[in-house]
């Protein structure tokens, strides 16, 4: 390998010309500093967007839950299906987690039924959950703790003449035996961003937005 020395003479030559090439670019960078500015600041709003609200019971070991089950979810929403489809994500988010055995839709499903047929309730009717109903449909299940929930937002929402997705969920990790609320998170997210209407990036859709919050929410609890 060759190695090139320099001496003083030569180092002091590439050091003016260097200094010469650069002199008329300076008023450009100059003037590209606010700019870049601009820009940084841009990013660092798009990027502080709120994270998760979350509570967490404290003096309790989560190693004794085994099997988890996913109850349907309360649809406060204009969406019909809203509840359906975010209860699918996090069912798959939580079985991608791997902490926890999970129920199949199936028989959960079949153990609700059983339980409110057995409690006198009519096919169709709407019922609310309760910490005996819970109790039942878990033991029928085998299963340690539930997930219970309410889909708030779903859709599209209009501030001035801007629309743009959004999706919001409270989610609960309730223990079988007991109905105490082990965890519990709620987290909104929108399509719409200062970064996104700036440059004319495309909106998020409910189903993307779905996705992030579901994983966002359950890190919370998986700590992933």
């Amino acid at each position: 390998m060759e190695i090139i020395s320099l001496n003083m003479r030569d180092k002091n030559l590439i050091n003016s010309r260097g200094k010469n090439l650069i002199k008329p670019f300076k008023p450009l960078l100059k003037s590209m500093c606010p700019l870049w500015l601009i820009i940084s600041f841009i990013l660092i709003l798009s990027g502080c967007g709120a994270a998760p609200k979350q509570f967490i019971r404290t003096n309790v070991n989560f190693q004794y839950i085994k099997k988890v089950a996913v109850l349907p979810f309360n649809n406060l929403t204009d969406d019909r299906y809203a509840s359906e489809k975010f209860k699918s994500i996090i069912v798959m988010d939580v079985l991608e987690a791997g902490v926890f055995e999970m129920a199949e839709e199936g028989e959960v499903n079949k153990a609700i039924a059983d339980v409110f047929r057995e409690m006198g309730f009519r096919e169709g009717e709407l019922v609310a959950l309760d910490i005996d109903s819970i109790k039942r449909i878990s033991e029928k299940l085998g299963v340690q703790a539930v997930f219970i929930g309410s889909v708030e937002s779903y859709g599209q929402s209009r501030v001035g003449g801007a629309q743009y997705g959004i999706v919001s969920i409270s989610l609960r990790l309730v223990e079988s035996s007991s109905g105490i609320t082990l965890w519990r998170g709620f987290h909104s997210e929108k399509g719409s961003s200062l970064m996104r209407s700036i440059f004319g990036i495309e909106q998020k859709n409910e189903i993307e937005l779905s996705r992030e919050l579901s994983k966002k929410l359950l890190a919370t609890l998986f700590g992933k």
